[in-house]
């Protein structure tokens, strides 16, 4: 039976800057029907993040560690509801998944990415973990870019389905310089502010999409349908078709399941044929700081 680490702490510390900016960056997310309408008044954050281990075998640890990142109106155990541990159980994926209960309030004080740092990837690393992705739907594929951008090295893969990657206006200005290749960051924003937030996220799919969708390596999936599909497909141009995963419908769970189908398919958290380095192959996870 999978475990769930839940500790009703004390409201996380974050700098005053960083819960300013994201701050500003959750005010607009609210403010997108499409994709946020009805969402629930925020919770409050907690230390650590409440999280949901689903271990592959009860008596050992598995060499692979996937941890989920749930959308903005998602609830702890939202994965397991919508199926998406049976179906990697049913396909036979020799790994230990964890869910990390990331919600919009961590998004809000500032404490994202630390949290998921201090939480569950470095615990993981620590307990011998050889490979670590990060699946982050919608608002979670936005903090799985943004701890990646700061922690990157410790991931062997992210998978975005339907990421938020910002205001349409963004994507506009990447797409009049000419594609994200040719577009050049401004660092048009105040340091801090929401503009700059987006505009680094971009600067990281950026870097990624030179060394091809790797390092770390990176697979997008989203709906045909999707209301973000013109941001997205600036990013799907930039990558390798075969990172690149498109199914029928829209911004919705029934999407994202079929999306997560098709990337169990391909067995991109099997453990790699060649052989790795140690000090390569550590940029790992440690499974299940359970307090």
């Amino acid at each position: 039976m999978p475990t769930k680490s839940v500790d009703h702490g004390s409201p996380p510390s974050g700098g005053t800057k960083t819960a300013h900016r994201l701050g500003r960056i959750a005010g607009l997310l609210l403010a997108i029907p499409a994709l946020f309408s009805s969402c629930a008044f925020p919770r409050a954050a907690t230390v650590p993040v409440p999280t949901i281990t689903y271990a592959k075998r009860p008596e050992a640890r598995a060499t692979t560690l996937v941890i989920l990142l749930p959308g903005i109106k998602s609830r702890s155990g939202d994965f397991d509801r919508k199926r998406f541990i049976d179906l990697a159980r049913e396909r036979g994926v020799d790994a230990d998944l964890i869910e990390a209960d990331l919600h919009l309030g961590y998004y809000l004080d500032g404490t994202c990415s630390r949290r998921l740092w201090e939480d569950v990837v470095a615990p993981a690393s620590a307990s011998g973990y050889q490979r670590i992705w990060i699946v982050g739907i919608s608002l979670g594929g936005s903090g799985a870019i943004g701890f990646a951008r700061e922690h990157g090295d410790s991931l062997a893969g992210l998978v975005l389905l339907s990421p938020y990657l910002g205001p349409p206006e963004m994507a506009g200005r990447i797409r009049s310089a000419g594609g994200l290749e040719k577009w050049i960051p401004e660092n048009s924003g105040a340091a801090g502010s929401f503009e700059r937030f987006i505009e680094e996220n971009w600067g990281f799919l950026k870097r990624v999409s030179v060394t091809g969708g790797r390092s770390p390596a990176l697979y997008l999936g989203y709906g045909r349908d999707e209301p973000m599909g013109p941001s997205l497909d600036l990013v799907a141009e930039s990558l390798p078709a075969d990172h690149v995963i498109r199914v029928p419908g829209g911004h919705r769970w029934n999407t994202w399941q079929a999306l997560w189908e098709e990337i169990l398919s391909r067995h991109l958290f099997d453990e790699p044929k060649e052989t790795t380095s140690p000090s390569v192959a550590r940029g790992l996870f440690r499974r299940r700081p359970e307090k």
